[in-house]
């Protein structure tokens, strides 16, 4: 079993990696593809938002049907909690020690959001950064310092 398991994702595609301890390199172990937040809006969806048409004394009034929020939007909460059920899946087959989780401020929330509270108490580092692209090399050294023991003893605060 693995030290800790890495999440890095994005809105578009996501990465897993597996890191015996700090000082050791990532492991590769999937890849995940979201194709849909790629696409432009008006790619996504056949034609555009209905209208309802009402009579009333006044004469004839038109509504526009819009939903609360874009299909794009809907592609990424989609996207969340696919991951969240793989993590959860993963923690409820214990191949899941420890979590690591980097991903954008926005798209860290929603995945927090999905994720079960048994995935959650594994998270011990969230990184929120946007770092799917980039190097191997520097995700790594991110990941071994956020994961590496201080040495420095936790000390309670006082109570005033």
């Amino acid at each position: 079993m693995p030290g800790y398991r890495v999440l890095v994702a994005d809105t578009r595609h996501a990465k897993i990696f597996e890191l015996e301890t700090p000082k050791s390199s990532l492991r590769f172990v999937d890849a995940i593809e979201n194709p849909y937040t790629g696409k432009h809006e008006r790619d996504l969806v056949s034609d555009a938002p209905g209208r309802l048409m009402t009579r009333s004394g006044a004469g004839v009034r038109s509504t526009a049907l819009t939903p609360h929020s874009g299909h794009k939007q809907h592609a990424v909460t989609q996207f969340a909690r696919l991951l969240a059920r793989r993590m959860s899946s993963e923690a409820k087959a214990d191949k899941l020690a420890a979590l690591v989780m980097v991903a954008a401020p926005r798209f860290m929330a929603e995945l927090q959001g999905h994720m079960s509270l048994a995935t959650r108490k594994r998270v011990i580092r969230e990184l929120r950064r946007d770092l799917v692209d980039a190097p191997r090399l520097d995700l790594q050294r991110r990941v071994a310092a956020a994961v590496k023991p201080t040495g420095v003893p936790a000390t309670p605060r006082p109570r005033r």
